[in-house]
């Protein structure tokens, strides 16, 4: 009989390791590598700023850095759409 039985564990614990490595490993962390991911860099700019990261000289001084990049290939594309 514990032949039998040790056989039904073995088999069990088999089971539960296959399901456990086959599972997706979604984690907190996993979220939020991806949210940051897709975050625009004003977006993570906010967040630092609001995480307590940046300083209010920092964040306005690499905002307005931010702003300029963006106007400038904003309007760059828009030459490059009238040219084409």
């Amino acid at each position: 009989m514990s032949a039998v039985t040790l056989s039904v564990a073995g088999q069990l614990t088999r089971g539960v390791v296959r399901q456990a490595n086959a599972a997706p490993t979604d984690s907190p962390q996993d979220d939020q590598q991806t949210d940051t991911v897709t975050e625009t860099p004003i977006e993570t700019l906010r967040r630092r700023y609001a995480e307590g990261e940046l300083d209010d000289e920092t964040f306005e001084r690499r905002l307005n850095q931010l702003i300029e990049t963006e106007d400038l290939e904003q309007r760059t594309a828009e030459r490059e759409r009238e040219l084409a």
